[in-house]
Order: structure tokens, then sequence, then C-alpha cells
């Protein structure tokens, strides 16, 4: 099923009923919120506390600083994978999200995934978001020179929101552009042109980029690990990032309003194994989802 095409939300709506009743899509439980205390000093005056953080097979539904989160986890082939979604809060009113994709999957990618938390928790106090890239991409780097192992290479997008002006500043590391939702637009867009950056891994010194956008009411942010754009239909026909988009669009409109992130994220998932014609995936997919709160 190719969703490059301009797909009716009905036709979606019907496909993803016909895999609910086939038992394909993976029901995924939820789970209540773990917190886990950053140290905080004169020092660190920006230290986090992690709300959650994983990259198992899950599906949680937080509350942040001025916005409602939902991250849905499919690890390929195994109960752990190589991607890593977190989810932090900073201050009374700032939230920050990170959806790192460690190269491969399995054991490996699971362990590369391990040592990118550590080392979130390592530079917690850096405030913005280029900065914080740059820090694990330096330490990062250092460490993989010293494995004997394959170089490792990791894609990293991260944000930060301020819940008092609004304002969601983010940066990439060679990671997927990450999809907004103008509710005043009733479409999605890519948002972050000319951030693309290198991975993590790859060289020390590389210097990233930024941008900040503001959101209002009834907009949505969703981040999303490679797996999700780069599925393959049983005939070999990638979904592609425009395809994911329109998916998207087209998963959004098909549900009743007013839409909740879980049920979205949930469909959306479905979407995406509908495409590859089996709840099995070829690669690790995360959805980050991020909507105003109220």
């Amino acid at each position: 099923m190719n969703y490059g095409n301009d797909w009716d939300a009905s036709l979606v709506r019907v496909a993803i009923g016909r895999m609910r009743a086939s038992n394909m899509s993976m029901k995924l439980k939820k789970i209540q919120r773990e917190e886990v205390a950053c140290t905080t000093s004169a020092a660190r005056p920006f230290g986090c506390m992690e709300l959650w953080a994983g990259n198992e097979r899950t599906h949680r539904s937080l509350e942040l600083a001025g916005l409602d989160a939902d991250v849905i986890a499919v690890p390929s082939g195994g109960k752990r994978g190589g991607d890593l979604s977190a989810v932090f809060s900073c201050s009374d009113n700032i939230a920050r999200v990170v959806l790192a994709d460690c190269v491969g999957h399995g054991y490996v990618a699971s362990r590369v995934a391990r040592h990118v938390h550590r080392l979130l928790h390592k530079f917690q106090n850096i405030r913005d978001t280029a900065g914080l890239l740059a820090a694990l991409n330096d330490k990062f780097t250092l460490d993989s020179e010293k494995s004997s192992g394959a170089l490792q290479l990791t894609t990293v997008v991260t944000g930060t929101f301020d819940a008092g002006t609004k304002e969601f500043n983010y940066a990439y590391a060679a990671h997927p552009r990450m999809l907004l939702w103008r509710g005043s637009e009733s479409r999605f867009l890519e948002i972050g042109e000319g951030l693309e950056n290198l991975p993590l891994g790859f060289v020390t010194g590389e210097l990233y980029s930024e941008q900040s956008i503001r959101l209002q009411p009834g907009d949505m942010i969703l981040a999303f690990s490679d797996g999700a754009t780069e599925v393959r239909s049983p005939n070999g026909d990638q979904l592609s990032p425009r395809g994911f988009l329109k998916l998207a669009e087209a998963t959004l409109a098909s549900l009743p309003g007013p839409v909740r992130l879980a049920e979205f994220s949930t469909a959306l998932l479905e979407g995406v194994q509908l495409h590859r014609g089996s709840s099995e995936l070829e690669d690790d997919v995360t959805l980050l989802t991020l909507r105003l709160s109220g």
C-alpha cells in the first residue's frame, strides 16, 4: 500500500479496522509515570528530572510542563532496540524531549542506546539544544574511538519547550525532520530545513544549529525514528517521508475529535504496519507526539 498519493481518510480507517480485526496490530500496555531525579547544584542550575526514558517495547502517555506527550515504541525482533526516547522536566515550566536512533537494531544497538542515555544525564545541565548535541557528540565519538568494535553512529532530535513563551527550540543530528501539525491550517509541515548536521559518532568538534517555533492552540509535534519512513511493503515500496506525512494526515482525519494522543499514536503505528503488511517490522519504530496542554 503506497501512501505517497493523497489518501482518503475513510480508506485508512477501513484498512486499520481490518488490521485490528485480524490481530495484526500490537496492543501496548500503558505504564505509570516514573521519576528519576538528576542532581542539581549552583554549578548545574538547569538540572533536569527524568520523567521517563527507555528503548523497550512500550506505550506511555505523560504530562509535561505545558505539554501532553505520548511515546509508542516497537523494537524490531526483540524486547529492546536501538531507539531511545527520553522525557525530562527541567524546571517548573520547561520540558525537554530526546529521540535517538542508534544505527542497526538488536543487542548492539540497544547497548549503544543505553550509553546515549547515560550521556544525557551527564550533560543534563546544558540548556540550549545545539550545545547539548555538541557535547553528546564529542563524548560519544571519543568513547567510540576507544572501543574495539565497529564505528557506531546515532541520529538524534532534541527539543526544549518553554511553557511561559510557548517556544519550542529544537536541533537535529542527522535525524528525520519532525512534523508540525498546525491546527489553524489543518495540515502537517516538516520543520527544521537546513538543520541536518552530522550524526553522533562521526567526528568531534561538530557544531550544531537550532531553530525555534512558537506553538499555538491545536498544534502538535510528531518526532519519529527512520524505521517509520523506511518501512517497505511486501512489494518493496518504501513508505518515504512524504508518504509518512500523508499517512499521518489521513490518520488524524480518520479519528473523531477531540483526538487523544494515545489513539493517534496507536492508529499511526497500525498504518505503518499496514504498509508493511505485518505487525513485525524490519527496523525499530518510535513515535513521540507532543501537544499543547489544555
